[in-house]
């Protein structure tokens, strides 16, 4: 009985933590759809506008604020996705923290992706 419930206890986790890893981490998929696109463009204009330029040509109202068509050349996506969904300070000291949600955050990467500078 007890040999039983031990083997029913490690398959329910080999089957429920690989599910539970999904959300968090770099498993997860960015959503990318043009809703989500314009999500991130309304963010991109409400909260980074102020120091970087959020269109595809122009320059930053800062001088050291790298336009946002410029920023996933420093920064992985997904890695970048995964420190806002964790809280992590983004970028450099004067830069605000932000608490974005799920549906924010992938709208602003979906956003970033779809303005970056090609060579």
């Amino acid at each position: 009985m007890l040999r039983g419930c031990i083997t029913a206890a490690a398959l329910t986790l080999v089957f429920t933590l690989p599910a539970c890893q999904k959300t968090q981490g770099t498993n997860f998929e960015i959503e990318t759809g043009s809703s989500f696109i314009e999500l991130g463009q309304d963010i991109a204009k409400t909260h980074c506008a102020v120091c970087h330029n959020t269109e595809k040509t122009g320059t930053s109202p800062r001088k050291d604020a790298p336009p946002l068509r410029a920023v996933l050349a420093n920064y992985n996506s997904v890695s970048l996705a995964d420190d806002f969904r964790e809280h992590i300070h983004v970028g450099h000291p004067d830069m605000p923290d932000f608490e974005f949600s799920v549906k924010e955050i992938d709208g602003l990467i979906a956003y970033l992706r779809s303005i970056q500078e090609t060579d």
